[in-house]
């Protein structure tokens, strides 16, 4: 999940659309669109909403920008007008821009201004049923898009990049309460703690509890208690056949675990390999590792997956090698979303992960 913002933004490039007299290709933050040439100079504001920006219909034909937009159903069963992606004439583009209003300043968020809110897309039903929230069992930290934040990270700071799996958000870990003379076990999805499965035989097949059942995974937790710990969450991808589009060659149940939460601070990323390589829990493919620059991201971004099965990648997830906080996002880690997937069929069919 992400937050949606429209910003006031400066044009940091503009070059020629080698496939249309009448277009030009736009640089904004880490976006790039297609837009009228002549209409714009680089270092000219305006006000760029990004994909996924839903606009009411009153607002969309203010701006006169109806005609660009796609109609969708949303999380609630309603129609609604969303700015897209597209490409025209070969080359991508990604979201929209207009003149900003008299008086917004570079660096406004006028999200409320134009009464933009983000798409949700329709919720696919998923395995289990919810339990009551417990707050030291928090959901996973939303994912910032990098093109929206390019300069979060710093150019030559040292990063990882791992493989962004397209299947559903798990996580499984342990509370101790004080009050308890053993930890409480626990599992859920994304947004939605999950009850224990009352039949012990039936967990294998449960798609969130699930990976309670991997040896490496009991092996890392058990560990994790005799250590002393009062919390431990680990953060995962559970896919395979009957999950989402991409299957990635396997027809049962999937785990690859991504993040670890100790005692309520993620831990850094060597710590969180450390500890899954010592008990063998699969964890997402490691795409690259080493200094930032966008480029590298971009071009680590696309290609095939490093896990199986004939799909390409869905994109890649980034944070620093060291766990820092950034004022604007709170934990830095971002996601990149590659073009190959954006511009694919199973982009399309994407649902609300609950």
């Amino acid at each position: 999940m992400s937050t949606i913002k429209v910003e006031v933004c400066e044009i940091l490039e503009l070059k020629p659309h080698t496939n249309a007299d009448a277009l030009e290709l736009a640089t904004v933050q880490g976006w790039q669109m297609c837009v009228k040439k002549g209409v714009h100079q680089p270092g000219d504001l305006v006000v760029y909403f990004e994909q996924g920006t839903v606009l009411t219909k009153e607002i969309a034909e203010r701006l006169n920008v109806a005609t660009y937009l796609s109609e969708k159903t949303d999380i609630n069963g309603d129609r609604v007008l969303v700015v897209y992606r597209i490409k025209l004439r070969g080359e991508p583009s990604f979201g929209l821009v207009v003149h900003p209003e008299a008086g917004m300043q570079l660096g406004d968020d006028v999200a409320e201004f134009y009464g933009a809110t983000k798409y949700f897309p329709p919720v696919k039903a998923q395995a289990g049923d919810s339990a009551v929230d417990d707050p030291y069992f928090p959901k996973y930290t939303n994912l910032e898009n990098m093109r929206s934040y390019p300069n979060l990270l710093s150019v030559g700071e040292p990063v990882v990049a791992t493989e962004k799996i397209h299947g559903t958000n798990c996580r499984v870990g342990f509370v101790w309460h004080t009050d308890e003379e053993q930890p409480t076990m626990m599992a859920g999805s994304r947004a939605l703690r999950r009850k224990e499965p009352e039949d012990p035989t039936l967990m294998v097949a449960n798609t969130y509890w699930f990976p309670h059942t991997l040896l490496g995974v009991k092996n890392l937790l058990a560990d994790l208690q005799e250590r002393g710990h009062k919390q431990a969450i680990l953060y995962g991808e559970v896919y395979g056949q009957g999950i989402q589009a991409y299957t990635y060659g396997t027809k049962r149940l999937s785990f690859r675990a991504f993040d670890l939460m100790l005692d309520g601070k993620y831990v850094d990323y060597p710590v969180f390999k450390s500890l899954c390589d010592r008990h063998q829990v699969e964890q997402v493919p490691l795409v690259y590792e080493g200094a930032f620059s966008l480029e590298v991201i971009r071009e680590f971004s696309d290609g095939d997956s490093l896990i199986g099965g004939t799909h390409g990648r869905e994109g890649v997830v980034v944070k620093p090698m060291v766990e820092r906080e950034d004022p604007k996002t709170g934990r830095v880690i971002l996601k990149y979303i590659g073009d190959r997937y954006l511009f694919g069929k199973v982009a399309e069919q994407d649902t609300t992960d609950v």
